[in-house]
């Protein structure tokens, strides 16, 4: 898998291409004194011949390296790389035979590690009552109504005016805000938390009150949009809050109006029956897909891990040193910046992948390859 390449190129091989090449400048040449395409082949070549015989013979050398792998029908890993060995000096003045020798990484051949006997479990989960119903309950909160309540419970929003005490004249704080339970702490709780909707009292430190740093209360419950450390500092921290409503999001009635609202989301449906099926096929597709896609990794891993494949290490060292060095400043180059070993694990799957598509006649991309 790891081989030398010899490639011997006679005059007669490239002069031919050589010769049209020169010609080829010269009619695009243009410089001082001379009309364009009428400066004379010496300075032609003189400027340009060894890079235009270099050019050729790369030609040439790349078409000989093709050929010899069709007729062997063997295919490259990475690129030919020159060996490390005297350097081929190109003069275009001597008409003689350049020999190159390159090292080249050979495909190696897959055979997979997986059969038709091989058998993976595709687990099917089935919709719970439970998650029927809590969907059942989202929607109901969905397509509720807010109304006004006289005492707050667990979900409701409670809108109070918030007054700043122990503040001198005009600079007291004052605003209209509101909270539910989740904000509250312990202390909150307890004052604040199963209020009544005529509720007024007064608290000795606002920001013992609710959750959060100082800052996020200041900002989201006092309504002080720029809040910092001096501006909170003076904020005193005893309030009287007075609620002013309490609102409650009433869950929808299930009548012909919420199923026809739900029925946006989950086909047509006329009564719970119906919905509860369409909820329970949505779930249990849903859950199919997820363990489509844990079935379709397993197997892909599975077929990975059970595939061996012994790769040219030695040559694709080489090369991946080499490319990665070319592309050190192409920094949106990141297959160039993996690790070595990522980078071969990346190779052999995409080994694996290409013979899959190969020998089966598939024309998909990898995930459907899998698949």
């Amino acid at each position: 898998m790891h081989e030398k390449i010899t490639i011997t190129i006679d005059p007669a091989d490239y002069q031919p291409s050589y010769n049209k090449a020169l010609k080829d400048l010269a009619k695009k040449a243009n410089f001082k004194g001379f009309r364009p395409g009428h400066v004379p082949m010496g300075m032609v070549k003189k400027l340009y011949g060894d890079q235009a015989l270099a050019e050729e013979l790369n030609k040439l050398v790349n078409e000989a390296i093709d050929k010899q792998l069709k007729s062997e029908n063997k295919q490259l890993l990475g690129d030919p790389l020159p060996a490390e060995d005297e350097p081929v000096t190109i003069n275009q003045n001597e008409a003689k035979e350049y020999v190159f020798q390159y090292e080249v990484g050979i495909q190696p051949e897959v055979e997979l590690g997986l059969s038709a006997s091989d058998s993976f479990t595709w687990y099917k989960i089935p919709a719970s009552d439970e998650d029927i119903q809590q969907e059942v309950s989202r929607l109901r909160k969905k397509y509720g109504k807010r109304e006004e309540v006289d005492t707050a419970a667990d979900e409701d929003v409670v809108y109070v005016h918030l007054q700043e005490l122990d503040a001198e004249g005009e600079n007291a704080l004052h605003v209209h805000s509101f909270y539910n339970r989740e904000m509250l702490t312990e202390a909150g709780l307890e004052m604040l938390g199963s209020v009544a909707k005529d509720f007024k009292g007064t608290c000795e430190d606002i920001f013992a009150l609710f959750k959060g740093e100082k800052e996020q209360v200041a900002k989201n419950v006092l309504q002080v949009k720029d809040a910092d450390a001096s501006s909170i500092d003076a904020i005193q921290p005893r309030f009287e809050i007075a609620v002013e409503r309490i609102v409650r999001l009433m869950p929808a009635e299930t009548d012909a109006a919420f199923f026809e609202a739900a029925s946006g989301e989950y086909g047509e449906v006329s009564d719970m029956e119906s919905l509860e099926a369409n909820i329970r096929s949505a779930i249990e597709h849903y859950n199919n897909e997820m363990t489509r896609g844990r079935l379709d990794n397993d197997i892909y891993k599975a077929l990975i891990d059970a595939t061996q494949i012994t790769l040219p290490e030695q040559f694709l060292e080489k090369w991946y040193a080499k490319n990665r060095a070319n592309n050190e400043e192409d920094e949106a180059s990141a297959e160039e910046k993996e690790p070595l070993d990522v980078f071969l694990k990346r190779l052999k799957e995409s080994l694996i992948f290409s013979h899959v598509q190969k020998n089966h006649e598939i024309s998909a991309n990898q995930e459907e390859v899998i698949q």
